[in-house]
């Protein structure tokens, strides 16, 4: 027998918000196969449907044939999920593309962990954003809250779009850690998230027999990356309209690109994306010249806001939670591409790799460095912060 979801602020963690997030989407296909530190996502998500006949739940022999699932359900006109982590994630690389370049508008969750070698269970962000390329929407969270409403969001925006989207949250961080969240009611989220509707010719229909994904020549294929990134640069302003219209229509902020705080005029601006965003607020209580930006949505890569707020900023303190192995960070890269004319130094610092603390002591260390090194300002790559600090 299925169980009943909380209604109203609930203690839960960043898993179990996206499993409510899921079944309150009326997601109809969930293909599972689980991984450490995802697993509790598919096991609530099998509590919650247990019985039920309008939700299909499969469990698949990998993650591979879990990602084909999902795009096949997709395809015949089906509102899906899956979620996963690290390994999991990488071998489903292949499916990534597929899903993307066939306009599948599925969500997934990523529990950001780790990825071999050596074997670790703990969480950085490697995993997802090795995939920044595959042509997925990536949003970035920092609590169970923004899990929760980020899932309900995705949907409105894949299917708007037709890209999957990808939500990430950093394991144990936030995956097993309990926090209040608001869980909206089954009527509101029917309100906001319209059934799904995709193109007639898009879907499989054996009554309609054509042929997808076949063998076309170069210009036809060209035409079809174009039109991903043509989807991609319109998923910047459905973002931001959906995070609006959920603001208005639940009553609390969603953030769309990036969120700010501090000083906007401040010369000296830390960017972050995860849970370090929140770890950077911390540092306002004494540093009154400081302007914190945090990241949200990931892909697409937010540009034009960003070199917006960061307008003022001499000194751009860039922090990573992911490995760069001779070049930069990812989001430090992305951020050095900007042209920031204001910016006399953009400094990029790799740090929390392999769930390494990240404290507010470490923040004001890359901060130190970035306003005083030199050496920082000029350098080939990024900084890796010295374990202990």
């Amino acid at each position: 027998m299925s169980q009943s979801l909380p209604r109203g602020r609930t203690v839960m963690t960043a898993n179990e918000a996206a499993a409510y997030a899921v079944v309150l989407a009326r997601a109809q296909a969930i293909g599972c196969y689980p991984i450490t530190p995802q697993t509790l996502i598919v096991e609530r998500l099998a509590e919650l449907v247990a019985g039920r006949d309008d939700v299909e739940y499969a469990n698949l022999d990998s993650e591979h044939s879990m990602l084909g699932y999902v795009i096949a359900a997709s395809r015949v006109g089906v509102r899906t999920f899956t979620a996963t982590s690290s390994q999991g994630l990488l071998y489903a690389h292949e499916q990534l593309h597929r899903a993307s370049r066939e306009r599948v508008p599925l969500v997934m969750v990523n529990v950001n962990r780790s990825v071999f070698a050596p074997w670790s269970l703990e969480p950085d962000l490697s995993d997802s954003m090795s995939q920044r390329d595959t042509g997925w929407i990536q949003l970035y969270c920092s609590s169970a809250q923004e899990v929760m409403d980020s899932i309900l969001c995705a949907y409105r925006i894949a299917e708007t779009v037709l890209l999957p989207v990808m939500v990430c949250a950093e394991g144990f961080l936030l995956s097993h850690t309990s926090e209040v969240v608001d869980v909206p009611d089954q009527a509101a989220v029917d309100a906001f998230i319209p059934e799904f509707r995709p193109p007639k010719e898009w879907v499989l229909d054996p009554d309609v027999p054509r042929a997808f994904s076949g063998l076309p020549e170069p210009k036809e294929y060209a035409a079809f990356q174009r039109n991903v990134a043509d989807a991609m640069d319109e998923a910047r302003n459905v973002i931001e309209t959906v995070g609006s219209e959920f603001g208005s229509h639940f009553g609390r902020t969603k953030i769309g690109a990036l969120e700010s705080g501090g000083n906007p005029e401040a010369d000296t601006a830390l960017v972050s994306i995860g849970t370090i965003g929140d770890s950077a607020r911390e540092l306002l209580d004494d540093d009154g010249e400081l302007l914190i930006v945090r990241v949200h949505t990931y892909r697409p890569f937010p540009a034009a806001e960003l070199s917006s707020v960061l307008s003022r900023a001499g000194s751009v303190c860039v922090v990573d939670r992911a490995s760069a192995f001779g070049s930069f960070g990812p989001l430090g890269g992305d951020v050095r591409s900007l042209r920031l004319e204001h910016a006399s130094a953009v400094t990029n610092f790799i740090c929390g790799i392999g769930g390494t603390e990240v404290t507010p002591a470490t923040l004001r260390w890359a901060l130190h460095q970035a306003r005083s090194s030199s050496a920082a300002r000029g350098g080939l790559g990024p900084m890796y912060v010295p374990e202990g600090v």
